[in-house]
């Protein structure tokens, strides 16, 4: 067939009908935006490395020196904090849970802390005091934005998140085990169904230990004890129906900051447990999470 202009015409629609126009998704690409830093030694304890993972927003170039500064400036970053009941757990296992925040160029530190097996209570808390200090150290170096750092993690680690942002200089846990030095500024919590009151929690003996004074632990070990007035904001998620952690765990410490004028918000998921949540429930879970941090003056980024 002779291809006069008419032809090529005709060829070059049925092109175009047969390869419709792509929708772009940046999920395909992040592997180009986001690099790794693996195992990084954030304190040492009686030679016991602990270690985190940061994942940094920058531009993969495909040749030496592979990665470059995105140019971007300083970023909202996330302390992610693992859950497992204070006895397991770790910062590679929970990696999908943060995704989100990857996916809007945040600066995302995940990291391990010691679990029961290794040191009781408050030990771990500790740990993420010193993961916190550890990120505003290295703001400069990871283009940390110091004044959005937010905190977050489920179950348990919603918990720590919880203590780790509240907390205060002069604080004492479990009878002075741990006292409270100068704190770093957190910008807001993000707690997924975390404990708030051991009053009313089965008591974690594991992580506790024994020969303990109990009524101190569960005092000092219970974040609902440290609201008080200038509190950082605080978002909690919740099933209505959680058999792990009783959603009257999150809606006590709200009814407490609400009463202390403190920004907060719960968005609790009606007939749901311990994170039983399905992709639609999580998609309004986050444009409720972006909502509260912009409304906490946290500019999140636009994806």
């Amino acid at each position: 067939m002779k291809n006069t202009p008419i032809t090529i015409a005709v060829l070059l629609l049925m092109g175009c009908a047969s390869h419709p126009t792509l929708t772009i998704d940046r999920n395909a690409g992040m592997y180009m935006h986001c690099r790794v830093e693996h195992d990084v030694v954030y304190r040492t304890v009686e030679d016991k490395e602990l270690h985190l993972n940061v994942y940094i927003p920058e531009e993969y170039i495909g040749e030496s020196p592979w990665w470059v500064n995105d140019q971007a400036g300083k970023k909202p970053t996330l302390l992610y904090i693992h859950g497992g009941g204070w006895t397991g757990g770790s910062k590679d296992k929970r990696v999908f849970n943060f995704l989100p925040y990857v996916f809007r160029n945040w600066v995302v530190i995940s990291i391990n802390y010691r679990l029961a097996q290794d040191a009781k209570a408050p030990a771990g808390v500790e740990d993420c005091l010193a993961a916190l200090e550890w990120i505003h150290t290295n703001a400069g170096k990871y283009d940390i934005d110091p004044d959005r750092i937010v905190l977050s993690g489920g179950s348990a680690g919603g918990h720590l998140s919880l203590l780790t942002g509240m907390l205060r200089e002069g604080d004492q846990l479990c009878g002075g085990k741990l006292k409270v030095g100068k704190t770093s500024k957190v910008a807001a919590i993000v707690n997924w169904f975390g404990v708030t009151d051991f009053n009313h929690y089965p008591l974690p003996v594991q992580w506790f230990g024994s020969n303990v004074d109990t009524d101190e632990y569960i005092r000092t070990l219970s974040p609902i004890n440290y609201v008080r007035q200038g509190g950082v904001p605080v978002f909690s998620i919740h099933g209505t129906e959680d058999p792990a952690v009783s959603v009257e765990q999150t809606v006590s410490l709200h009814k407490k900051l609400r009463e202390y004028g403190i920004h907060q918000k719960v968005h609790l998921i009606e007939g749901k447990k311990h994170g039983e949540f399905n992709p639609e429930e999580f998609t309004q879970i986050y444009r409720e999470i972006w909502k509260f941090l912009e409304s906490a003056e946290i500019k999140t980024t636009v994806p």
